[in-house]
């Protein structure tokens, strides 16, 4: 069972009530706040909505509770000795993640920019 008293706020139950009004219209739910899935339904209507301000209350209320609403169908999150493990969103090679630019130098792939000579912070022809 989850933790509720992020609800007990009369922040929190002015969004709320404003929140289930927009739910009722948008999609025709009765939202209750004693369901027991009641985070998990705004969840999913969250992913669900197109209206901006039904969204703009939903993440005021994840901003009340401290952290998102969730469906329970999310994959666990990993963890490797107590602590996160980095998500790669993208299918990068980790030296291109580390190096950036920079890799081309690295890699031997491009070719370095000749060094200037300079004298006294002027370019030497030569």
């Amino acid at each position: 069972m989850t933790d509720h008293q992020w609800l007990m706020t009369s922040q929190a139950l002015n969004t709320l009530r404003k929140l289930r009004k927009r739910i009722q219209a948008e999609f025709g739910i009765n939202l209750r706040f004693s369901d027991f899935d009641f985070e998990a339904q705004l969840a999913e209507l969250k992913h669900r909505s197109k209206d901006a301000q039904t969204l703009g209350l939903i993440r005021q209320l994840e901003a009340l509770k401290g952290s998102a609403f969730l469906t329970g169908n999310e994959p666990p999150e990993r963890l490797y000795r107590g602590q996160k493990v980095l998500q790669e969103k993208s299918k990068k090679d980790i030296y291109e993640m580390i190096y950036g630019d920079e890799l081309a130098l690295h890699d031997g792939r491009g070719t370095p920019a000749l060094p200037r000579k300079m004298y006294r912070g002027l370019p030497v022809l030569g």
